[in-house]
């Protein structure tokens, strides 16, 4: 057999071989294709498929929970907030009101001495709602505790 011959059989060889063990036409051509390996790279490339579509339905689950406790600690979050502004402006009337007495009780006063004091109370309730540190209920109850002594100052002008 002459070189080019043999050169040009071996080039088939070689070429049929190629796609015989790929199954792909993409690489090496449609002469001696094998239907049964390109079924089995299919069957491959599906089995991936069909285990990534799993983890993503996987992972859809495992997120669903999440999305729930996020929308409750949402919900949550903005209820604590009404109630906090809710709880401010109660604690603003309640200086509001404070400081209407305190005026009262400053022009009440018969002696600088009571006008004065009537002025360190407004000091003292400023102070208190100034307190941030302290939760509102224990600045509404300081707030109380002062209410009660200057109604007992205004009393004892009466």
């Amino acid at each position: 057999m002459k070189p080019l011959a043999r050169l040009v059989s071996a080039a088939s060889a070689i070429a049929l071989a190629a796609c015989e063990t790929t199954g792909n036409p993409r690489e090496g051509g449609l002469f001696g294709w094998s239907e049964n390996k390109a079924q089995e790279r299919q069957a491959r490339k599906q089995s991936h498929v069909t285990v990534a579509e799993a983890n993503l339905t996987s992972e859809a689950a495992r997120g669903e929970p999440l999305q729930v406790r996020d929308a409750t600690a949402a919900k949550s979050l903005a209820a604590a907030e009404t109630q906090r502004i809710r709880t401010e402006e109660r604690l603003r009337t309640q200086q509001d009101k404070l400081l209407a007495k305190i005026d009262k009780l400053e022009q009440d006063s018969p002696t600088d001495a009571t006008a004065s004091r009537a002025r360190s109370y407004r000091l003292k309730v400023n102070t208190i709602v100034a307190q941030k540190s302290l939760t509102p209920q224990k600045r509404a109850e300081r707030l109380h505790v002062l209410e009660a002594v200057i109604d007992a100052a205004q009393a004892r002008l009466k």
